[in-house]
């Protein structure tokens, strides 16, 4: 099975980084490490191309990154930063011809189908929507476009969320718990994207601490976190992080080994 690569769209949190009407230093910083679009991750190599959430800054990460084409999309959730570029995938269906698949829970898909009715129930013909092909994600674990993924449900509040694995690379993002269970299915990946908001601690995602002490847990090589706010300089917060971890930022770019073993779902 050929490799795939992980780019890293955006680090940011629903407000994006910089923050509007903020003057903050890490808002007004010229260090493109400071920019943090929503968050969200593409996977790809010649003949794949995945999208994790599809946020309100996808349209510009799909220009900035040459996005050509959209396989599968996997959502984690279906708060306005991941989903809100769900228009933007009618392009593709155009360029494509064909329809695109796409996962989430339950849960996930009936927020969307109640914020985006639009698209489910058209009214009128003119001006098009995304056609979409529906997948529900459950415990077990599902293939796409040929690769084998596991879901890891993580919970964000009281909301359950999914992160995903596929082979020895996960991401989760907005969480605030992690169970035992996801904390199973995410030992032995070597590479691993986790949420870390800020220092401080928040109701509904993991703070630094947090996400340094479920890292360890989990025991990956190398942690790279996401979904940050303006709280966090890039540069003088991966000197306070262990040498492992650090800050992940928008371009990010690495490969991973989707053939690699993974734990069988009870």
């Amino acid at each position: 099975m050929e490799g795939l690569e992980v780019v890293v769209l955006g680090t940011g949190t629903s407000a994006g980084v910089p923050v509007v009407a903020c003057d903050c230093p890490v808002c007004t910083s010229d260090d493109p490490a400071n920019k943090r679009l929503r968050a969200s991750i593409w996977l790809r190599n010649k003949a794949t191309s995945i999208l994790v959430d599809c946020g309100s800054d996808f349209r510009e990460q799909a220009l900035r990154h040459g996005i050509r084409r959209i396989d599968a999309v996997f959502f984690t959730h279906a708060h306005s930063d991941h989903v809100n570029g769900m228009d933007e995938l009618r392009q593709f269906n155009w360029v494509q011809r064909c329809r695109i698949p796409c996962w989430a829970s339950p849960i996930t898909w009936g927020n969307i189908r109640q914020r985006f009715d639009y698209m489910f129930n058209p009214m009128q013909s003119g001006g098009g929507v995304p056609e979409l092909d529906l997948h529900t994600i459950d415990v077990r674990d599902f293939t796409a476009v040929g690769y084998r993924v596991l879901p890891v449900e993580v919970m964000h509040g009281r909301l359950p969320v999914n992160g995903f694995r596929i082979g020895d690379f996960a991401y989760v993002t907005d969480a605030s718990h992690v169970p035992a269970e996801a904390i199973r299915r995410l030992k032995g990946v070597k590479t691993l994207i986790l949420n870390a908001l800020r220092w401080r601690t928040h109701p509904t995602h993991l703070n630094i601490d947090q996400a340094i002490a479920v890292a360890d847990e989990i025991g990956a090589e190398r942690v790279w976190f996401t979904h940050m706010t303006h709280d966090l300089e890039h540069h003088e917060t991966n000197a306070k992080l262990p040498p492992h971890i650090r800050l992940g930022y928008d371009g990010l770019t690495f490969g991973i080994n989707p053939a690699a073993p993974m734990p069988e779902v009870h």
